[in-house]
């Protein structure tokens, strides 16, 4: 399967994540009505598990389906139970999840459409489900040549927005001012949260927190390590959202790691994963147990070095 050219559409995608405009959703829907995807997609169950072995070993290769074989497309399940189309825009995408493919697909973004008009199981479709995470629900009028592209709802768009500020526009600030950005935490958390959250709600959708919606807990466990959790805004708390955000700080040499719980799919489920300074995600498993947190930052090290 050779590797499609969505360089265009990345980027698009990229700056609808950055900047959450009316502008760039356009320009994204206008730029998928005119591309190939890759969908996941799982063999139907009397499939010989022979077969599937054979063809899973090649994945990322182009090979043919057998015949007599009809692949079904996969689907992706939210802590709601709404279901989506995860639709990928190289194979690289395709493999950045914990979740595995026994086999990728390639078709244009109408056909997609079509999938998932044809089925009313189908919420809608989720675009590098894995990484920018842009869900987009679908018309499933398929019989009206004048329905409207799809279109991010309110509920995506705050999830959107929320994502940012957890995986990018936190981070970041603090992989890049480091003490000052504690200092400016510990000052006036809300405040500073605030603005971040302003910073990545679209203008068609003001944010709806508050500076009381935040809440920062620091306790300074010996000389070289400062730990700190952020209580983040119980609103619009999705799978994929972080109600908790941990960081570690040492005061001697200025060096930042960054946590956040996830919540799951499943009620009660929550992951802990690290950001790093390059952009790149570590996964620690399950998160800590809620009360837990702060100790569990401290005795963190010794744990792994055990």
């Amino acid at each position: 399967m050779s590797n499609l050219e969505n360089k265009e559409l990345e980027q698009l995608a990229s700056l609808l994540r950055k900047e959450n405009t009316k502008e760039h959703l356009d320009r994204l829907v206008k730029c998928l009505e005119k591309s190939n995807l890759y969908v996941p997609a799982a063999f139907p169950p009397d499939t010989d598990p022979a077969l599937i072995r054979k063809i899973a070993s090649a994945a990322g290769k182009e090979q043919k389906i057998p015949e007599g074989i009809s692949p079904r497309p996969a689907v992706l399940q939210n802590n709601q139970g709404k279901r989506f189309l995860p639709v990928f825009t190289s194979q690289e995408q395709a493999i950045k999840g914990d979740q595995q493919f026994p086999l990728i697909l390639t078709m244009p973004f109408s056909t997609c459409l079509d999938l998932v008009g044809g089925d009313e199981t189908i919420e809608g479709i989720i675009l590098n489900a894995f990484d920018q995470g842009i869900p987009l629900n679908v018309n499933k009028n398929t019989g009206d040549q004048n329905a409207q592209p799809p279109q991010l709802t309110e509920t995506q768009l705050h999830a959107i927005a929320r994502q940012r500020v957890e995986a990018e526009l936190l981070p970041e600030m603090l992989f890049e001012k480091r003490s000052e950005a504690i200092h400016l935490l510990r000052e006036d958390c809300g405040f500073q949260m605030l603005q971040l959250y302003k910073e990545a709600y679209p203008e068609l959708l003001p944010c709806p927190y508050e500076e009381d919606d935040f809440d920062f807990l620091s306790i300074n466990a010996r000389e070289d390590l400062t730990v700190i959790r952020i209580t983040m805004p119980s609103q619009h708390i999705y799978a994929g959202i972080c109600p908790i955000i941990l960081i570690r700080w040492n005061p001697l040499d200025d060096s930042i790691r960054y946590f956040a719980v996830v919540k799951g799919e499943n009620a009660g489920e929550a992951q802990l994963f690290e950001a790093l300074p390059d952009g790149s995600k570590r996964d620690f498993g399950a998160a800590p147990a809620d009360g837990s947190e702060l100790q569990y930052m401290i005795d963190f090290e010794d744990e792994r070095k055990a």
